[in-house]
This record gives C-alpha cells, structure tokens and sequence, in this order.
C-alpha cells in the first residue's frame, strides 16, 4: 500500500532561470503554493549587463529582493526600529530621493507621499521584497519588459526610431534609449551593407556579408570582427527580437565612417577619403573635383559633397576644370595633355605630339580654349584648342618662370607675375667664378596681356618691391592683389590696380590666408581674427565694406565657393596633411579624413 502525503513542508527554494513553477503534490493547489515562503533567483539585463537578482511570487506577481535592487541602484537601504519601515534612499545632485517601505503593506511613502503599492511586500527570513516598478523609478530609473526584464539605472528607456544620413540618403533606423545612451538596431544597420543578421539560443549575434563576418555576444562588451577582437563602447542588447547596439561600432565594424551632425550622424558605408586633400574646384553645385595624395598614389578625385563619396578617380595631378563644370585639363610629366570627359567619366588624350612643359592651365569662358605658361622655363604664354588640340603661342619673352597665370572676366586681358634675373659678375681668370649676383629691381611684377591687341605685348602694371601673391580680375577690369612686406612684422594688404594703373590700398593691415575671386569676379578673402576663428568674408563693392559669410574655429588654409555662391568648401589640417571640410548654412561637415 502506498504512503498517502496529506500536507507539504517546501523549505526555501532557489531556482535558476527567469520563471518558476512549484510541482503540485496531491491536492495542494498552485495558488496555495504561490503563498508559500519561496524564493529563486531571476536574470535581468541592467544597462546591458546580465544580473542575477532574487525573486518571489505573490499573487502571480514578482516582488524582488529590497537589498539586491538598491544595490542594483546604487541606492542605500536602513531599516528604521522606531517605525518598523524600511528606507531606500540615494542622493540625485542636490535632492535625496526615498521610498519607505512596511512588512507586508500595500502602501508606501514615496518622497514624502504616501502611495499605493500595486502589490503589497512580504518579508521571507531575513529579506524585505517589494515590486521593482515603483522603486526603479523613484530612484530615477526606468524598467521593459521583455525576455528578461531590462533596467536603467539612471534616465527612461525608449524604443522609436532615427534618421541617419548615410551616403547622403535618409534612412530611418529603429533605436534603444538607455540609461541615457542611444543604441542602433544591428539589423537594420547590417540591412545598409546588404548583410545578414542571426541570434542563435546562446544569444549570440552574427553579422554576416562577402569578406565579412562580425560575432556579437549580449551583454559582452568583446566583439570579433573576421577573427579579430574588438571591445565595444556599450553592450548589445535584444528587446522585442532585435538586437541593439553602440552605433560607432557597428560603423566602424564594416569598415566605415560616422560623422556627428546637428541632428544625428552622417555614415559613410565605405569610409571617407583620406589623405592629403586640397586644391578643391567646384563641378557643378554639388560635387568637387580635388588633389589627393596617399603614402602609395597622387590622383585627382570628383567628390560628392552629399554622399562624400568619389565618384571618378584620374590618375593625374593639376586638373583645372572648365566654366561650364563638365571638362577638366591636364598635361602629363611627357607634356602631353589630356582632356576629362566628367559628365561620361573619361579621359582622352587631344594632344600627344607636343612634349614641352605645360602649366597652370585657365579656361576661356566659352570653354573651347585653354591658355597655359609652356616650356621648360615657363617663359611663353599660349593657348590650345580643346577641339582639336592644336596649340598657338600668345606671347614669349626673356622673362623666364613666369607664375600666376589669370583671365580676366570679359576674356580680354591675361596677366601674370614674373621678375627679372639678377646680373651675374664673375671673377677674371681661366675658370670664372660668380663673385656677386645684383638683384636690383629684380622684385615679380604684375604683368598683362591685352588679348585684342593686334600684336600681343605684355606691360608691367606694377613696380613696387613687395611680394604679390595671389592677383586677379574683379569684374570691372581691376586687378587685386595681397601685398606683403618680408622685411617687417606688418600684416598685408590687399592692393588695387585700376584700369589706368594706379594702384591703391583696398583692405589694409589684415592677417589675410587666402584670397579668391569668384567667377563672376567677386573678391573674398580668408583671414584669421585675432580671437582665434577663420573667418570668410566678401567685399561689397558698393559699401566698400567686408561682409562676414562664414567663421570657424578651425584653422582654414584655402577655400572654394560653388557656382551659385550658396556653398563653400575649405581645407584645414588634419592627420595625413590636408582634408576636406564644407560650410553650408553655419554649419561645417567634414568631407575627407
């Protein structure tokens, strides 16, 4: 005959695993047992790191160990004798936030106000267990309930969605707000480089494309990215089956760039150009044609400035790009020159017959001609046909290494800058040596080449002895110019020459890097303000004043302004020379790295 159990002695109990579920012996009923003193133990995810806590059921309901979640909260817990209460406290900046518990009480003071306990607490031996609920967020935290349950320590937690600009495109992401740490669905992140994701029973995560695989763990900070090891910034974290995690890493995983913007991030599926960047030209509105060198290659790229990707490569250096922003010119180191087709991405060659030495190319306006400084010496002014490549000589005289080749905005006038040679005395005797060199009235001066005239001359607008650097046509003719001093500390000037040759101070004393003309002849100027900012601005012919168009804390070194004067891309330093920044609307991104 079988013994018969009448009644049933259940100890305390502890059980791995986020439920549990008392065995019924006989007729003892589940909701009998649910009333017994048992306890187990619970996972919960705190700020992304598992955490055992201890738990009990009451009417279906967990209550959870007073003690483990004030730890959990960094909060502290007194039991007060005289009001037979429990107090859990902590200290937010200059405020104590308190929730005072009672044995087996359905009420609670919170800050002083007394409120109603969705389930009352109960005492087991030694441990007070109250619902988490109300605690975790007197205490500033915030609680989600999922698989497991998930708790900030500090700040709320939030599931929505954000945009990101990546490669220049909207696109919307799911995202986790946390303790007070914004984290991005690795999915939807994997979906932007076309890869798989899969979370295995050992929660597990994994990333995988063509040449790439990424392991996640949740709740570990490692990830192993095609065998490699990497810590992460934050830990993954599941809810509602997607995985969360730090955005940068993710990025930077697949080998990309994030970039910070007003409002969000800019990503860059296949990273930003890097290198030295500089010389940068507009092509249209929207994209720039650069220089760009690396330890291994000097090339030129086309730049978009939306997706700041290249969208062309030539493997030549000193392009100049036509008016018209579909054509850009160069001449190899055999002299050949070559025309870029950017509208079709192609480049042909329009004169491979002549080999002498071809620089500082500057378009006609109609884009058909080219005039350059050619010979070894740049001692002659000419132009080619970009039809058929034919080239015709414009002007030569003794004169040699001329520089700074311009246009003026009608097309009519040329001008460049050039110094004549020292004279030369040497010592009598069967090998002469050079005893002394004169450099009398060797200073550059500006030169200009009326292109009407019937026989080409160049005359000498200038005499003066100062350096003159970056000269050029306003759009009445008249010729500017940064006048510098080398033999004092006085800042330049900016100099005017007018139409009859005069030449008169237009902006003086000013710390000025850089001075452009714009295509329809507009002067700006690049100048470093004693406060420590860049700052651009453009002369008002009218006001004769300088107008303020952007200001920068970094340290600009050149810049360009696109055709429809809305935007203005700069160079600046950074790890491997120059890179590329844009400024658009008082805002600056970074283009190249």
């Amino acid at each position: 005959m079988k013994r018969k159990i009448t009644s049933l002695a259940l100890a305390t109990a502890v059980f791995l695993g986020s439920a549990f579920t008392p065995i019924a012996i006989n007729n003892v009923s589940a909701a009998t047992t649910q009333q017994q003193q048992i306890s187990q133990k619970d996972i919960v995810i705190v700020n992304g790191q598992e955490k055992v806590i201890t738990i009990t059921l009451l009417n279906k309901k967990k209550l959870y160990s007073v003690d483990q979640l004030s730890q959990i909260m960094a909060a502290t817990v007194k039991y007060n004798s005289k009001t037979k209460s429990y107090e859990v406290s902590k200290k937010s900046g200059n405020q104590v936030k308190k929730i005072v518990y009672k044995v087996n009480s359905a009420s609670g003071v919170v800050n002083g106000k007394k409120v109603k306990l969705s389930t009352p607490t109960k005492m087991i031996g030694k441990t007070l267990f109250v619902e988490i609920d109300s605690l975790v967020k007197t205490l500033g935290g915030d609680l989600l309930v999922d698989k497991n349950l998930l708790i900030t320590v500090n700040g709320t937690i939030n599931l929505s969605e954000k945009l990101l600009i990546v490669d220049g495109n909207d696109k919307k992401v799911k995202t986790l707000s946390i303790n007070g740490k914004q984290l991005y669905s690795v999915q939807d992140i994997a979906k932007l480089y076309s890869a798989s994701t899969t979370v295995n029973k050992n929660n597990e995560v994994l990333v995988t494309k063509k040449g790439k695989t990424i392991k996640l763990k949740l709740s570990n900070k490692n990830m192993v990215v095609n065998n490699k090891s990497v810590m992460l910034k934050e830990n993954p974290i599941i809810v509602k089956n997607v995985v969360f995690a730090d955005l940068s890493d993710l990025v930077k995983a697949f080998d990309g760039d994030i970039l910070p913007l007003t409002n969000g991030y800019f990503i860059s599926t296949t990273g930003l150009v890097d290198g030295d960047t500089f010389n940068p030209q507009w092509v249209g509105n929207d994209s720039v044609l650069v220089m760009n060198e690396t330890e291994t290659e000097s090339r030129s790229l086309l730049l978009n400035t939306s997706s700041k990707k290249a969208q062309f490569t030539v493997n030549a250096t000193e392009l100049k790009v036509s008016p018209n922003g579909k054509q850009a010119i160069y001449s190899d180191e055999n002299g050949y020159v070559y025309l870029v087709d950017l509208v079709a991405k192609k480049v042909n060659g329009i004169n491979l017959n002549d080999d002498s030495v071809k620089l500082e190319f500057i378009w006609s306006k109609d884009s058909q001609k080219v005039y350059f400084l050619q010979g070894d010496k740049s001692e002659i002014v000419s132009s080619i046909n970009v039809i058929d490549g034919s080239i015709t000589k414009i002007f030569e005289d003794k004169l040699i290494y001329k520089t700074d080749l311009r246009l003026s905005i009608d097309g009519n006038k040329l001008l460049y800058v050039v110094g004549k040679e020292g004279t030369t005395s040497l010592t009598k005797g069967e090998i002469p040596e050079v005893d002394s060199i004169d450099l009398t009235d060797t200073e550059q001066q500006i030169y200009v080449i009326n292109l009407k005239d019937a026989e080409s001359k160049a005359v000498s607008v200038t005499t003066t002895k100062d350096n003159k650097v970056f000269p050029g046509f306003l759009e009445n003719g008249d010729i500017v110019y940064i006048s510098a001093d080398t033999e004092t500390d006085k800042l330049p000037d900016v100099k005017v020459i007018n139409t009859e040759n005069v030449v008169s101070t237009l902006i003086p004393n000013i710390d000025i890097k850089n001075l452009l003309i714009t295509s329809e002849g507009k002067l700006m100027i690049l100048t470093r303000e004693s406060n420590g900012y860049s700052v651009i601005y453009k002369w008002d012919t009218v006001t004769k004043k300088l107008n303020k168009i952007a200001q920068t804390k970094l340290e600009l070194t050149s810049f360009s302004v696109s055709n429809d004067g809305k935007t203005i891309v700069a160079t600046t330093s950074g790890k491997d020379g120059e890179i590329l920044v844009l400024l658009k609307n008082g805002k600056i991104e970074t283009l190249t790295k």
